[in-house]
Formats: structure tokens, sequence, C-alpha cells
């Protein structure tokens, strides 16, 4: 006899339907919980958020055209995913894309003459009329929202986006310029994993100069010079390294706090939390 049935066999003299309704309850929660741990089970953000996956592109393979599973008949000879309930097709009399939203109704018609067009992500998109460049951005209403006809742009993310104009920097939803497009790139590589594309989520990106690598925030202060071979960032720290590949870290204010002289990314993540443990307010 299990725990539960223990539990159910002490109260023999309740009601039926309570009993009925307690198992049904217990069984619910058991069939969610891994190992014997008791609490809420793993979900995705999307779940939390009580978030529905869209429907997949599909191709059709006797007619070669492009729709998706379960919403939109295949009649496209190019399509997109969607994103923030919208995405970009191409149909295979036009040279140029339209929007559709989830029942396939257009959005954004092919009058507009985009003939390259990104996801849309935090309400915007960047479009152009240029295979090779000129980019601007645009919301869901084909309002013209960021100009510039940049010759690369990368999707909003918590409303900054990468563009390139000579070199890479970072452009608001406004249209301001907050990091000048200087730098060589942008891959910022996380202790957590990644790397990722851009900035995180508390807005720190590395930035690559040329095979030298620091840390810009979001309003495009410089927090680490790009003096060091590679950088890698921690959730109190930044992992660095020099030309001879040994590692040491930087606090948050760009101040060296473990010297460089390990061999291994592991041995300064183990200093690291040893200061975290010792109780010595050094972070």
């Amino acid at each position: 006899m299990n725990h539960f049935e223990t539990a159910l066999d002490l109260r023999k003299g309740a009601d039926p339907d309570l009993v009925e309704r307690i198992e049904l309850a217990l069984d619910t929660i058991t069939r969610f919980t891994r190992g014997g741990d008791w609490g809420p089970y793993p979900r995705t953000r999307d779940e939390i958020l009580g978030r529905t996956e869209p429907p997949r592109p599909i191709r059709d393979e006797r007619s070669g055209l492009w729709g998706y599973v379960g919403a939109v008949a295949p009649r496209y000879a190019q399509a997109q995913p969607f994103a923030d309930g919208l995405a970009w097709v191409r149909r295979p009399e036009s040279p140029a894309w339209e929007l559709i939203d989830l029942t396939g109704e257009v959005v954004i018609d092919a009058s507009s003459g985009y003939r390259a067009a990104e996801r849309f992500a935090d309400g915007l998109a960047w479009v152009s009329r240029d295979e090779a460049g000129g980019w601007y951005a645009i919301d869901r209403q084909n309002r013209l929202i960021v100009p510039g006809g940049f010759e690369d742009a990368k999707p909003f993310h918590h409303g900054l986006a990468l563009i390139r104009r000579g070199g890479w920097g970072a452009i608001d939803r406004h249209g301001r310029v907050v990091v000048q497009p200087r730098f060589r790139g942008f891959l910022t590589p996380l202790v957590s994993g990644g790397p990722i594309e851009g900035f995180t989520d508390e807005g720190l990106a590395v930035v690559d100069v040329g095979e030298r690598f620091g840390v810009v925030d979001r309003n495009g202060q410089m927090i680490v010079e790009p003096v060091h071979v590679a950088v890698v960032i921690h959730p109190v720290a930044f992992l660095i390294a020099d030309q001879y590949g040994l590692w040491g870290a930087l606090d948050r204010e760009g101040k060296m706090l473990i010297e460089l002289k390990y061999k291994e990314q592991t041995d300064v993540l183990d200093e690291l939390d040893r200061l975290l443990t010792d109780g010595r307010p050094v972070l």
C-alpha cells in the first residue's frame, strides 16, 4: 500500500464522491512529478503564458508549393515560419513577399514590393525592396518605423536590433543608434549556454573589433574594453582570456577580480563559486 492509499484508508468514513475526487487529484499529481519530487511539472515559457504552437510550414510534394499544417493550403513558392502571429510568404507569380496572419488572410500584400523580409519581433520587421540590402523596419500596419537603408539587420529583441552600415552596431525601436556601427560583430558567449547573437536579457553584448573582444551595454557604454582574446559572460562577472590561453575574470565594473593564471575556464568558475560562497562581499 502506498502513502496515497494509506491516507485514503484513514478516511474510510468520508463521502465516496470526495474520496474519488481526491484519488483523481493525486493520480494527476503523480503523473506530473518525476523521481518522487513534488512541485510544478516542467513547462516551457509558451505553456506558462498559454501560447499554442503556431502552424508549421510544409511543402506539398505533388505541387511543390508551401502551406501551413492544418491552417493554410499549399499555394506559396516560399513560406517563412510564423512569428508574432504573422508570416511572410511569396506566391509563384510574384517576386515580392506578402504578410499573412494565422488564418491565411493577407495583412500586407505584394504591391509593397518587398524583395526581402525578416520575421516580426517586438512588433517590427525588417524589409527591403533591394535583395542586396537597403533594410528598414515596418510595423504590422506597414508603416515605416525605422528608416535608414542598412546593409544588414537582425530582428529586434527587448527593443534593440543589430544593424550593419560599414560595421555592426545597434538601434532602438525609435530609430536611435545606441551603439555606433563600428564593430566586426556581436556574438555573445554565455557561461550558461550560447553563444547568442546580440544582447543578453540584461542588456550586455560581447563585441568583436577584430580578434579582440569587449563588452558593451544597451546604452552604448563600453563596460569591458575590447582588448581580450575571449570574453564570456557570467551571471556576476566576465570571464576573460589572453593571448597565452590563460583565463581570469573581471567584475561587473570591468575591474580585475581573478588574475589571468588559469588554463581552463572551469578553474575560473570554481574560483568564482568559492568567492560567492565564502561570505566576502567581493562581487
